[in-house]
Formats: C-alpha cells, structure tokens, sequence
C-alpha cells in the first residue's frame, strides 16, 4: 500500500537539480568531529561563533536554490538563540514530548516522529550527541546525527534560526529558553535540502532517519482483529506509532480530530467499570493543543465511573495528549505507520522490552548479472538476482498465537538514489521454501518452485516491507526489479522476534551440482599439438619466440581452418597483447614456444567447455550459461567476482563470446598462479610491495 503524504502532498524530489544535489552530499559528517570542506568556522569580530555556509541563514536554505515555494512565511530574521531569551538552554529537565511544539511549517510528519522518539532515551542520544550546549564552550556549532543507509552520519548546524518578530517561527519547545527541537528540525532541514522540504511528507521516513527501525505501513482496517493487543505489544518493542485521518487537510471535525494530520500514539492502558474492562490508547497532537472531546477525553464523565484505585495515573496529561477507546480509535483514524526498533537500536537494562533482532546486508543488481527482473521473467532471467537465505529456528513466544511460527519483517531499501536525483526503481520481494543442503537455488530449482510470500506489486518507493509468519525452517529472500537489467544498489534488512539468522546465498564453485567437463574432444575443432607447434614455427621469428600480431594471425589462420571465424570472431591485437603480457613473466612482449603450448592446452580445454555451454550454438553465452562453464572449468570465483567478471568480459548484449572467455579464463588462471607463487608459506595471504604491484598490475 501506498503511504499517503501526511498534512497533503509530499515534496517532489524532482525539486532539486543536480547543482542543489552536489551540495546536499556535501552537508553530510561520516564522523563525529569530522569539519567539511567550504563551512567557515568563523567569522570576523567578537564573538567568533560558527557560521555554516552550507546552509546559510537566506532564502535559499527556506525555499530551496529556486526560491519556489508553496510556503507564505514571513521571516523577519534569523536569530541566535541568545537574541531571542536571555538564558538559552539546549535541553531542560531532559527531552519530553511536550518539547514538540509545531510552528508555521506544515511539518507534523516528522514532529509527530519526534515526539514519539523523545519517549525513547537511548535513540534520542544518539540523535542529540552529548556536550553541547550554551554553556561553557558554546561557539555556536550543533551536531545531530540521522541514520542514512545503514550507518549514523552527522550533520553541523549553527544555531541561526528563522524568526518572526524574535519569535520562532517553526518548532518550538514549551520552555521558551529550550532549543534543542527547532536545532534538530534545521539540522533535518538541511538534510533534505531546505525547510521547504519538511512541508508535508511521510512519518516513515522521519522514523527511518531518527531511528534506523523498521518501517511499515497499515490502515486500520487491514491491522489485527484484537487492534489493542498489537498496540500494546507495538509499544513494548518500543516501537514507533503515528496514525492520521483523511479528509481535507487541517479540518476539526466535531470531536477534535484534524484531519490528514500525524499524531503520535504514547501508551495503551485498560480502566476497570463496575461490569467490564475499556481497553484505551493515548494519543498526542504534536501541535500541543487541539485535543479529542469524545468518550475519555480529559474531564469527560465516562472517568466517573472507573472503579480503579490507580486512576490518578490517567490525569497526567500534557497539553494536546488525549485517552479514547480502542473502538474510537479505530473510527477516528484510518492511517497507522509504525517503526520497528532492534537490539541495537534500544536501551533494554532490566529487560522489560522485547526488541526485534535485526540482521543487515547490502547488495547490488547489476545489468545483465545480477537484475534478473520480476517472477515474470521466471523462465529467462529471474534466476540472476540476489539470494538471502534466511533460516527460522525459533518460534514466538506469543500466548495467544497457538500456531508454532516465527514472525520476521524484511526490509529492502535502495540506496542513494534520491541524493543522486535518479529515479527510484520499481522493486519487491518473494520468499521461496529452501533446500539446506543446497548454497542457493538454481535456475532449475526456482522454474519448479512457488513463493511462499511476495509483495503485492513491486513499487518505485525508496524503501518497501514485508511482514511474515512461516513455521521454523529454511526459506530464501529474493529481492528484484520490476525489469531485468534495473541496476541499483540496495539494503536488505531482516527483523526476527528472537535469534534466527538470515545470510547472502552466494553463487559458488563449490557446489555439488558442478557440471563437468567433457572428455570427448568434438572433431575438427582445433589443431593437434603437433599442428599447433607446426603453426608455431611459421609465425615466430628468428628468435622462437612470436609477438602479439604473429599470434593474432595464428590464432585467426586456427580459426579459419577450423571454420570458426565467422561464428567466433577474431582475437584483436589487444587481446593478442593482453594474452602474451600474461604469459610473458619477463617483459620482453614476446611468448616462446613453452609459454604458447603451456597456453594452447588451456585454450583446447576452455575451447571444449565453451563449446559444450554453448548449448544453443550462438557463439556466445549468456550469464547463466558462463556460470556453469566457470564451474566446470575448476574456477572457485565468490559471487561478486562473478560480477566484476560479467561487467568487464560480457559484450553491450551481455553476452560473453568465445575470444573473451578465452581472455577471462587466462587471466583468472595466470592471476590464481602467481598468487600462489607469491604465497611460499600456503597462508592464502600475500606481501607486495609498491613496485611489485605495479608491476603486476600495468603488465597483465
């Protein structure tokens, strides 16, 4: 399902151009400490404090570099803290949800995110680093840190804030001396490019980015029947809830809901009646005002009539925070977003919470290797794409689920592709039952076999979900394009409920399945050695030995004779070139009669197995059929050497002929020789030194 943007539209990434894209990636810290290149530490005369070129206090970090906008704010200035009260604080009394208060900029999205977030103390540490402040030190400067891709970057500030009449003009904290809310929105704000591009968006994507959790996507009537028990157990993962309600934006209706409006869901509770039990939720407004007036609502005379003695604990509620039943819940909102948080994203000392387990990968479809396409392309290229084992050994602990599964999410999230300002590709995921004696499934195995789970559709968004619940056994994550051939860089994510595991399944040559070599040498393929050596001494010269153009034109008679040229193609001077500098291990650029037999046995063995997988006779293979003929040739390559091999040999059909198998087998073979000569000791692990290396390099 699509998420709809919260408070109307989202911005369209499309706003940016590449300039404005440059100077994004520009912003962004891969350490703490580290200072970026074009931001002046300071400025002339007392005091000196922080001033960031990079998002300067103009028009341009509003609006964006276009100056465009639907925004009709009125900012009078751009003021520091200290020009607006006379004792600044960066947080007081710690941070609260009540700290959020919204502003002028249609940004409840993400402020609905921030005050959920403010509940969770260890994650708001690693927002919000430690040692900052107005005090002692203070040079204007503030660090906040968003998680982008599957690592912590930080982004710099100073502390120049839009202002109307030395009044904040966008987030703002109760405390009227606390900063660290609209801090973090400028510091969100340039993250994005500018404030304009915190006007309407998505709560998932400010969770993914406060959080590094685990996004996804509801509406109410697609949530479990028992809606309160799967808040309660949400918000004892800590989890992350946002809901909204359509309609047009901004509207209260009748009992105080505004419509397309984020609001944070903090707590569920249940209150005893003389005769039954009312299960409730509490609810936040992120605007710190404008509050539900129906059944629970503060004051109302439904609290009359609870019997229990702990009722005081339900009074306590800030401004814009509201109790409803369960039932009024589920009328009032239609929209649930929820985030996901592991281990590793929580503080859990006493063990009350019962985070996922989360598992990450990243990997890569590239063009003709590994972007096989959808299940509709089951029977051509599907078989390409990247594997993920996943094996589910422990099952739930859930009282109330008396099926013996285990629940995981998988979380599959392109990478990069916003900040570079190109399109997102269409992409899903599909579950196979998995075989554990086997590394990875094979073209034929996954033509016989069905998915046990896969997304409705596959989506151009920037990250998509899957929510599962199989028995415990070994299964397989495929995650693909729409089409064959969509290259993209990815992030796969898995999140159990307890310790299983989820790998990459990578192509080898160790498999049992491995094809072998035939034994049968086809008639007239090629010469014999003693008519190899025959051809050999007509093209070498006086010195025995023969050049690149001597061996191009052996090769090209070889061929000819053998019928072969017009199916196979010719070997060019570069390759002839490439062939002798491989063989050649003392830089003369010449190959001796040892060095061609040496090399012509190899040629005869890969020419037999080229022609065996070669299977529809074109002359050329394509990837799947260069797998297998790799195999049989006794290379043990990993699957990312696999990939630098199909984009350095394969043609612009991707295909790989005969003269570059050839060149890619000798090479592969030269390379795995002189390693082990290198490695004396049979430690698989070599010293070079700086000559050695390029020599070995610029001579191969």
């Amino acid at each position: 399902m699509y998420p709809i943007p919260w408070s109307g539209g989202v911005h369209n990434p499309g706003f940016y151009n590449s300039s404005w894209v440059l100077r994004r990636n520009a912003v962004l810290y891969p350490s703490p400490g580290t200072a970026a290149a074009g931001v002046n530490k300071s400025v002339p005369g007392p005091p000196a404090l922080f001033e960031d070129l990079q998002f300067p206090a103009t028009n341009s970090s509003i609006h964006g570099p276009r100056g465009a906008s639907q925004l009709n704010i009125a900012i009078t200035g751009w003021m520091r803290p200290q020009e607006i009260c006379a004792n600044p604080q960066f947080i007081v009394d710690g941070t609260t949800r009540t700290d959020i208060c919204q502003g002028s900029l249609a940004d409840c999205w993400f402020l609905s995110v921030v005050a959920c977030l403010s509940l969770n103390k260890h994650v708001m540490k690693q927002v919000l680093p430690p040692d900052q402040g107005f005090g002692e030190g203070y040079t204007g400067r503030f660090r906040f840190k968003f998680w982008q891709y599957g690592q912590w970057i930080e982004v710099v500030v100073d502390d120049r804030l839009p202002t109307n009449n030395k009044k904040l003009q966008f987030l703002y904290s109760k405390d009227n001396n606390e900063f660290w809310s609209p801090l973090l929105e400028k510091a969100y704000a340039k993250l994005k490019g500018c404030y304009m591009s915190l006007y309407l968006g998505y709560p998932l994507e400010a969770m993914v980015d406060l959080t590094g959790g685990a996004p996804e996507s509801f509406q109410i009537n697609e949530m479990p029947k028992d809606l309160w028990k799967f808040l309660r157990k949400l918000l004892q993962k800590n989890s992350i809830v946002c809901c909204a309600k359509p309609g047009p934006m901004g509207v209260v209706n009748e009992q105080g809901i505004v419509t397309w409006h984020a609001y944070s869901v903090t707590g569920v509770d249940q209150v005893q009646l003389k005769t039954s039990r009312v299960e409730l939720v509490r609810v936040r407004n992120p605007w710190g005002r404008v509050e539900w007036n129906g059944a629970w609502s503060d004051g109302s005379a439904e609290w009359s009539q609870v019997t229990d003695k702990n009722l005081p604990q339900f009074a306590h509620l800030e401004d814009g925070e509201f109790w409803m039943s369960i039932q009024d819940f589920k009328k009032n909102f239609v929209n649930v977003e929820i985030c996901h948080l592991s281990l590793d994203q929580l503080s859990n000392p006493d063990g009350k919470l019962k985070p996922w387990v989360q598992m990450m990968y990243e990997g890569r479809w590239v063009r003709g290797f590994s972007a096989g396409g959808s299940l509709a392309y089951k029977d051509k290229y599907y078989w390409m794409n990247p594997q993920f084992k996943l094996t589910l050994f422990e099952e739930d602990d859930d009282p109330d689920d008396p099926e013996v599964t285990c629940t995981f999410l998988v979380v599959l999230m392109q990478k990069h592709r916003w900040q570079m300002g190109i399109n997102l590709l269409c992409v899903g995921l599909d579950i196979f039952k998995g075989d554990p004696t086997k590394a990875y499934l094979t073209y034929e195995d996954l033509q016989k076999a069905t998915p046990v789970l896969s997304t409705k559709q596959h989506e151009n968004r920037s990250q998509i979900m899957m929510r599962g619940s199989l028995p415990p056994g070994h299964y397989v994550i495929i995650p693909s394009t729409a089409y064959p051939n969509g290259e993209g860089e990815f992030l796969l994510r898995v999140f159990t409920e307890k310790g299983n595991s989820a790998v990459p399944a990578e192509r080898n040559t160790s498999s049992t399945e491995n094809p072998q070599i035939p034994t049968a040498v086809p008639p007239c393929l090629l010469p014999s050695a003693a008519e190899s050596r025959e051809l050999f001494d007509k093209f070498c010269g006086t010195d025995e030995a023969i050049s690149a153009l001597e061996l191009q034109k052996l090769l090209a008679e070889i061929l000819q004779k053998a019928g072969l040229n017009e199916k196979w193609g010719e070997f060019g001077l570069d390759t002839c070139k490439s062939l002798i500098s491989l063989t050649d291990r003392h830089g003369f650029g010449k190959m001796g009669f040892e060095g061609f037999s040496d090399l012509w046995s190899k040629i005869c063995q890969w020419t037999r197995v080229f022609s065996q997988f070669d299977k529809n006779g074109s002359g050329t293979m394509d990837s799947q059929e260069m797998f297998s003929a790799l195999q049989a040739a006794g290379f043990q390559v990993d699957e990312f050497l696999m990939q630098l091999i199909g984009l350095r040999y394969t043609d612009p059909d991707l295909t790989f002929s005969y003269v570059n198998f050839i060149c890619c087998l000798t090479r592969l073979d030269t390379m795995i020789r002189a390693f082990k000569i290198m490695d004396k000791f049979g430690t698989g692990v070599v010293n070079i030194n700086y000559k050695e290396w390029l020599q070995m390099t610029m001579y191969s």
